[in-house]
């Protein structure tokens, strides 16, 4: 089985399984495909095994015996791959070590790569790299999407228009890149970037929203509560407001980004800066850091930061160590790497790097949101999009609403209390 049949075989799974448990179905699917070697791994094939989920003590089913940190570890079975994805969703979702991954928005596939490597689902320090590149490279963010926003959104082709604040947008459809947007719309690459405060390599998730002129210094709207999974980026798309303005009326360095519950000026200059969440840097000490430790830059002396510009032969002559050895110890799918991302340099070590764990990063962050009386619906956006931005269940929406299905409308106006 190739990935793509891979990829087509369990998709509408891993999407069932994000609409009952919450699980991006981009995670589901990139652990998937790394997991059972897109599906033709020996516990994948004999036990339906398509996660690597050993048996541990509280399970009385099926099982299959495997190498992996030792000989013949065991390793559950199942009647078939559904049961599998079942129990993969339930691994997580019942298990307090997990807790701290489902407070993170269900489209920062990156946050959920790093903070299941982080919480201990995985040993290898760069499978967090690992897991989000390979979900960039078959843009599995797209059944994130289709959850969200729905399947008809995909119908049209190209990305549709709409007005924000003033300004003509468009919501991006399936497959939309900076490239097609600028071509669509008769601008340079380079317009879609900075009208958009976006790095060059920016992946464009379907739904998401991009400004067709430079966005306004100040909203109508005074002010804005952050809710959980929100940047500064996210807020600056959500009203036309250009990301730098925004950090300037609320005292912000680029790089901090505000905790839970704090209030955004979108006017005003904000009297003080808000609370930031703990390990955020301001992008000017981010900076002096980076060039202390040029040369070697590594975090212990197992492990090495890839910095930009640096490839994967230039790293292995760095450390007087071969190109293979550094993607056999790193079980890497390729002889790439990419800024920010984690190597190790000897085989057989464990990383020890003292990094927290997404629990205690958000530690601070279980501070509950201020929620408005009432919800005005965006274009584009479904009621599984609403109630995971209030933290509410759909059919909770649809009570206080009185609604007998999930048919909404743009402009339309959904109680909240």
């Amino acid at each position: 089985m190739t990935t793509k049949q891979y990829i087509d075989s369990f998709k509408e799974i891993a999407m069932d399984e994000m609409r009952a448990y919450g699980v991006p179905a981009s995670i589901t699917l990139g652990q998937g495909i790394l997991e059972s070697a897109s599906g033709n791994s020996k516990l994948s094939k004999e036990c339906n095994n398509h996660f690597g989920i050993k048996c541990r003590k509280n399970w009385n089913g099926a099982f299959c015996l495997a190498d992996d940190d030792a000989k013949d570890e065991c390793f559950r079975g199942y009647e078939n791959a559904r049961q599998s994805y079942r129990d993969h969703s339930l691994f997580l979702k019942e298990s307090t070590r997990y807790a701290a991954l489902f407070e993170l928005d269900p489209t920062d596939y990156v946050g959920w790569a790093n903070g299941l490597r982080e919480a201990g689902y995985a040993t290898n320090p760069a499978y967090g790299s690992i897991l989000s590149k390979l979900i960039a490279k078959y843009r599995l963010t797209l059944y994130d999407s289709i959850v969200i926003l729905g399947s008809d959104f995909f119908e049209s082709g190209n990305s549709r228009r709409i007005e924000m604040n003033g300004l003509p947008a468009v919501a991006a459809n399936q497959g939309a890149s900076v490239q097609s947007i600028a071509k669509e719309n008769q601008l340079a690459e380079w317009q879609v970037v900075k009208f958009n405060d976006l790095d060059k390599e920016h992946v464009i998730n379907p739904g998401e929203i991009l400004y067709l002129r430079p966005k306004r210094k100040t909203a109508p709207e005074q002010v804005h509560i952050i809710k959980r999974g929100e940047s500064m980026h996210d807020v600056s798309q959500l009203y036309a407001v250009k990301l730098k303005s925004l950090q300037k009326l609320n005292r912000l360095e680029p790089g901090q980004e505000p905790q839970i519950g704090e209030e955004i000026y979108l006017q005003e200059k904000r009297p003080a800066p808000p609370k930031v969440i703990t390990g955020t840097v301001p992008m000017s000490t981010a900076t002096s850091v980076m060039k202390q430790t040029k040369g070697k830059p590594q975090l212990d002396e197992n492990t090495h930061e890839v910095q930009p510009g640096e490839t994967i032969e230039s790293i292995a002559a760095l450390y007087k160590t071969s190109v293979l050895n550094l993607v056999r110890w790193n079980d890497l799918e390729y002889a790439q790497v990419q800024p920010g991302q984690l190597l190790i340099l000897s085989p057989g070590l464990k990383s020890s790097i003292a990094v927290r764990s997404v629990a205690e990063s958000n530690t601070e962050l279980k501070k509950t949101p201020t929620v408005p009386e009432f919800h005005f619906v965006k274009p584009g956006e479904t009621l599984f999009a609403i109630s995971r931005l209030y933290n509410m269940q759909v059919d909770e929406l649809k009570r206080i609403n009185s609604l007998n299905n999930n048919a909404i409308r743009a402009g339309q106006k959904l109680k909240l209390k």
